[in-house]
């Protein structure tokens, strides 16, 4: 090889080098970016489904929202029965609850299954229906199956639930579809994506309501749409919201805050409407 040819080929490695090294460079700001880039497609995406709902129903006038049915015994999360007439007794009218499938396809008021197996002492799995019924918690209180939730709107008319669910909320939408019968009037349907706000319309709820803790949606998105009744975020993304929120246009809630932080919650985050109460 001449002099000519090695300074060619030294050439073409220092481009190669360079070349790789802005590849890598790019490929590094676009990993750190990924879930704003997601959170625009997912916007661009869904926007379009937000005329596509009937109109706002009238708000919801309650501040307080008991999370998981609020706080009993010192226990947050339980989603109980003595959580709901605790507070329920306390002056709540709002409820969220979180669904989840037993693994024969029933629905029951569960978190996740890791966290009730524990509550009941067993190895963590998807618990049977009956397995699920017959089980006895170790901290006293009592589990409670979608049709105990029913059963305990239609006792208590001016109660509202609203709905949560790790598992997929199209299957949830089709479940309450088919068996929420009566009480959907009482419900609070949480959508997670602007794809199911038709759905969520056709039950017939009280309201629905869009919650982007699991797609934190750009701001300008949430500027834009007004086919859901109230937004719901987490505390921690108040910042990211907080033009919005100040317009007043739609109500926004956020969760969660224990019952003791519930006036320094609203103070500190001016312009909410409600909160989630742990």
């Amino acid at each position: 090889m001449n002099g000519a040819q090695a300074f060619s080929m030294t050439k073409v490695r220092r481009f190669a080098a360079a070349g790789l090294a802005a590849f890598l460079l790019f490929a590094a700001a676009a990993w750190r970016q990924r879930h704003p880039l997601k959170a625009n497609l997912i916007a661009v995406l869904d926007l379009p489904y937000d005329r596509q709902g009937s109109s706002p129903s009238p708000p919801v006038q309650a501040t307080l929202v008991a999370h998981a049915g609020g706080a009993v015994r010192g226990l947050a999360y339980t989603n109980s029965r003595e959580a709901l007439d605790l507070h329920y007794a306390a002056g709540y009218r709002v409820f969220e609850l979180d669904f989840h499938w037993t693994s024969d396809g029933r629905l029951v008021a569960v978190h996740d299954w890791d966290e009730i197996s524990a509550q009941f002492g067993a190895r963590s799995h998807v618990f049977s229906y009956d397995e699920f019924v017959a089980a006895k918690r170790r901290d006293g209180l009592h589990q409670l199956t979608f049709d105990d939730v029913r059963g305990w709107l239609r006792a208590h008319r001016d109660a509202l639930v609203v709905t949560d669910t790790k598992a997929a909320n199209s299957r949830l939408l089709s479940y309450l579809q088919a068996y929420g019968g009566d009480i959907r009037p009482q419900l609070i349907v949480q959508i997670y994506r602007m794809t199911e706000l038709q759905a969520a319309r056709r039950l017939g709820p009280r309201a629905v309501w869009l919650t982007v803790y699991k797609h934190p949606l750009p701001a300008w998105a949430l500027a834009r749409i007004s086919g859901v009744d109230a937004f719901v975020i987490p505390v921690g993304a108040y910042e990211r919201y907080r033009d919005e929120i100040l317009r007043r246009r739609l109500r926004f809630y956020v969760h969660s805050a224990p019952a003791a932080s519930v006036d320094d919650t609203f103070r500190r985050l001016p312009g909410i409407y409600g909160v989630y109460v742990d």
